[in-house]
């Protein structure tokens, strides 16, 4: 009897400490409405601007040209010199047809025909360039 007592005993233990408290139900607060400044206007407003695609540039097809080399480093050697002396000095060479194996070594390039030929006039008037010419790059 002693055992059924102390089990009974232990049982009820167990069944008041497992039972779950309950705590009494708070009344939550109504929130309060806080006012927040308004956030700071910045000083400059970043818009997304499209730029414009560049439109594509066409190469220069017509050379006046100072010289031809068929040796690759005289053709680069007397570039080098006609850029330093301000001219905007290409190396033309052709891959197929007569005379492919020259380096042409031009003072400017352009894109229309008749620039290049008044060019060529204007330059063969000066002392040492009578021999100019123009190249017409396919």
């Amino acid at each position: 009897m002693k055992k059924i007592l102390l089990g009974a005993a232990a049982f009820l233990i167990i069944g008041v400490a497992c039972k779950d408290k309950q705590k009494p139900v708070e009344a939550e607060p109504e929130p309060q409405e806080i006012e927040q400044p308004a956030p700071a206007e910045p000083d400059t407003i970043a818009e997304q601007i499209e730029e414009p695609e560049p439109e594509p540039v066409e190469p220069d097809k017509y050379f006046v040209i100072a010289e031809s080399f068929v040796n690759k480093a005289n053709a680069e050697s007397y570039q080098k010199k006609l850029s330093e002396q301000g001219y905007d000095s290409q190396i033309i060479n052709r891959n197929w047809g007569e005379n492919s194996e020259f380096y042409r070594v031009s003072y400017m390039g352009f894109k229309e025909r008749s620039a290049a030929i008044q060019r060529m006039k204007q330059m063969r008037n000066e002392p040492g360039n009578e021999d100019v010419w123009v190249l017409v790059k396919k």
